[in-house]
């Protein structure tokens, strides 16, 4: 089977990419930089040369495979229109196939809006996105409309890896003896997963024969940043203090990317599970923290 990811080199990506190449795919990967071809084909994929920036260069190679995962992100100020483009030329080259291209797009769990104590997210709830990330609802309805393509989307919650992730940054300010800096609150709520399990729901997803899929994915279906906090401190014995950040005043909002952090969201967690099978090796905060602590 032929897959083509973009963004795999990131904290995403690259247990997708691993994950798949366990499972005896061959993996494409979209590399923009000879660094990025070049962890590409140590980890045993192919690397394609091109950017999400001139998605022209690279989108029949994707067309071509079996499926395409887009995990792939800019950053940049133009982030949301890099990706409507990018996605238009995709679907636009995959008309030429016979059959429907597959293809798994990345949402977040932050195109969802709050909830309040006792409430919890589904995938049915309508989305309410941050201004930063409103061009992924925009693009999710674009991509989802017509048979071109056989059309997952997975929307990670706070994904965790031993150097990305809440559970790393706290982690390092705790060595580092000062304080967590967070746009959250105590009680701000955040839902999390680990980032190899994620990578198995993308896995889980790509076997479904569904035309059309949505996923959220969490091993932990949400706990207050306080608890978070006092979990990692009991862990490795030393104290934690939270500070909450104030929104920065000269940020545009549509470019504010670590403003979800002040989001407080408990979300479904048995929904992917019942659709794809998946099961989450990490589901508890204390394995979670113990795994990433290895």
């Amino acid at each position: 089977m032929d897959i083509f990811v973009s963004g795999g080199t990131g904290t995403i990506g690259a247990p997708v990419v691993a994950k798949l190449l366990q499972e005896g795919a061959h993996v494409i990967g979209l590399a923009r930089s000879d660094a990025a071809s070049e962890e590409l084909r140590s980890a045993g994929a192919s690397a394609y040369p091109g950017d999400l920036r001139a998605p022209e260069g690279w989108v029949s190679r994707a067309a071509s495979c079996d499926a395409v995962i887009h995990a792939g992100a800019t950053f940049a100020s133009d982030m949301g229109r890099i990706d409507r483009h990018a996605m238009l030329c995709l679907k636009q080259a995959a008309r030429h196939r016979k059959q429907p291209l597959q293809v798994i797009y990345t949402g977040g769990i932050w195109l969802y809006p709050p909830c309040g104590t006792g409430k919890i997210i589904t995938e049915k709830t309508p989305f309410s996105p941050l201004p930063a990330f409103r061009f992924m609802s925009e693009t999710i309805r674009f991509l989802s409309n017509g048979t071109d393509l056989a059309l997952a989307v997975i929307h990670p919650a706070l994904v965790c890896s031993r150097t990305s992730g809440p559970i790393a940054e706290m982690t390092r300010a705790l060595k580092a003896g000062s304080a967590f800096q967070t746009r959250a609150r105590p009680e701000t709520v955040w839902p999390l997963v680990e980032a190899r399990d994620l990578a198995d729901l993308y896995l889980a997803a790509l076997k479904q024969a569904r035309f059309r899929l949505s996923l959220i994915a969490a091993g932990v279906a949400g706990i207050s940043v306080a608890h978070l906090a006092s979990h990692i401190s009991a862990r490795h014995g030393l104290p934690l203090e939270i500070e909450t950040q104030a929104s920065p005043k000269d940020i545009d909002p549509a470019s504010d990317w670590t403003a979800g952090y002040a989001l407080s969201q408990t979300v479904d967690i048995d929904h992917a599970r019942r659709a794809t099978g998946w099961q989450p090796e990490h589901s508890t905060v204390e394995d979670l923290i113990v795994a990433l602590s290895k």
